[in-house]
């Protein structure tokens, strides 16, 4: 089991290069043994525990914080971001479950008594720092990089065939031997080199990958680069088996930030279906920590939900000072006065955020009046199909410098003196509109 601190090297780096970590809450730690201690045992079960899951809680929220910082400065796909929180999520499940599980061998005595909580968490003081401290600098440090390299990734998609990518070393005294033999390795991008051995390669890897202009650099011998890349991942262990081989991935087409197949999971995670997002494995292996990560599966659902409902609350109650305004517009036909209603405001934000995903920043929705003033008319359209609803009309109107349509909806609902009763009111944003 290859650990971010098995090579002393790694732990210098980590330690000199986990700076910009936020501090780990260590009494998280206490609260999990707590939950061990009471339960004395470690069941797959036990990460449902508050105790335990509030250790799992501070640990994705320090591994999040180094994926938050890998991509910062870039654009990433929506789909994308929710693989890479998701897999640090069950990477951080999975972590504790191995912490919890070395903590119960120290549960008991040398008489086979359950030792007093007290006594119990001295003794497993020492997990806390290799698990919290040594092992979670490095992770921290890989999340930054790995989660950089996918969202460099999603850049070179876009990109397609346009340009080779080059990989590139940090070129300094640090730089390890086996990573400088790869040094302007440059091949293009559908090469399955990039595969196996985009960086980073191992823990505390600064290794890069970049584009560059085929004419200006020669395109490297595939097998050649295949051949190091192997030889750079290669480190038998005592045990025979390799113990670099897990960063044979590539974070950016896999939409993951952690090797699949880490110290903490087992050699079958990088190909469960489970692990890799796509759908709810249909038949869960019986293996113990296969149980533990389906348990954590549903427990980021049901985080995800809770978040979700949060953040909901939170942007409509930031919307609620348009319910009292008015924007006038010049449609071609007539100046209407747009509105905004609660029924729209949440329509606006369910179907902008759950549908086309990612269409606003969520900051945009409490100034939509002033992106309507500055909007252009496009058309007008008369529906033809009855809806449950009164909205009869639609009127649509281009932002002033983005490629999306503000929707507006006209109701025309009939009152109890026969009158007719019409206003318009924002109803969605969308990327195009019907014709």
């Amino acid at each position: 089991m290859y650990r971010p601190h098995d090579c002393p090297r790694c732990a210098a780096l980590a330690a000199k290069n986990s700076d910009n970590a936020p501090k780990f809450d260590h009494t998280a730690f206490e609260n999990a043994m707590r939950d061990l201690h009471q339960a004395g045992n470690a069941q797959p079960e036990i990460v449902q525990k508050k105790g335990v899951q509030s250790l799992i809680d501070e640990t994705y929220r320090v591994l999040q914080h180094g994926v938050a910082a890998g991509i910062a400065d870039n654009q990433i796909p929506y789909e994308m971001a929710q693989s890479l929180d998701h897999d640090t999520f069950v990477f951080s499940g999975m972590k504790v479950y191995n912490e919890v599980k070395e903590g119960s061998l120290h549960l008991r005595d040398e008489k086979g008594h359950v030792k007093s909580f007290q006594s119990f968490l001295n003794d497993v003081e020492n997990i806390d720092k290799q698990y919290n401290q040594n092992y979670l600098n490095a992770e921290y440090n890989f999340a930054v990089h790995s989660a950089q390299m996918a969202a460099k990734w999603a850049d070179f998609e876009r990109d397609g065939d346009t340009y080779l990518l080059q990989y590139r070393t940090a070129q300094d005294g640090l730089v390890r031997a086996e990573h400088a033999m790869l040094d302007d390795t440059t091949l293009p991008m559908n090469d399955p080199f990039w595969d196996k051995y985009m960086p980073p390669i191992a823990w505390n890897c600064r290794c890069t990958t970049v584009q560059v202009n085929g004419g200006k650099y020669p395109e490297s011998n595939s097998a050649d680069a295949i051949e190091k890349g192997e030889r750079a991942t290669t480190q038998i262990g005592s045990d025979g088996k390799n113990k670099l081989e897990m960063f044979r991935f590539n974070s950016g087409k896999q939409k993951v930030v952690f090797p699949p197949n880490n110290a903490y999971m087992t050699s079958k995670c990088a190909a469960c279906r489970l692990h890799n997002r796509t759908e709810l494995a249909a038949n869960i292996p019986v293996s113990e920590k296969c149980q533990t990560c389906t348990l954590i599966n549903k427990n980021y659902e049901v985080k995800k939900k809770t978040a979700a409902a949060e953040d909901r609350k939170k942007h409509l109650d930031e919307m609620k000072p348009l319910l009292k305004k008015e924007v006038k517009k010049e449609t071609g036909e007539k100046v209407i006065n747009i509105g905004f209603t609660k029924k729209g405001n949440k329509h606006l934000y369910s179907d902008t955020f759950n549908n086309t995903k990612g269409l606003l920043d969520k900051t945009e929705l409490k100034t939509l009046d002033a992106a309507l003033i500055q909007s252009t008319f496009v058309k007008s359209a008369d529906l033809s199909k009855k809806r449950k609803d009164n909205i009869k009309k639609f009127y649509y109107f281009k932002d002033k410098t983005r490629e999306l349509y503000y929707n507006i909806a006209e109701e025309r609902e009939k009152l109890n003196d026969g009158r007719e009763k019409i206003h318009q009111y924002l109803y969605a944003v969308t990327k195009t509109i019907k014709k």
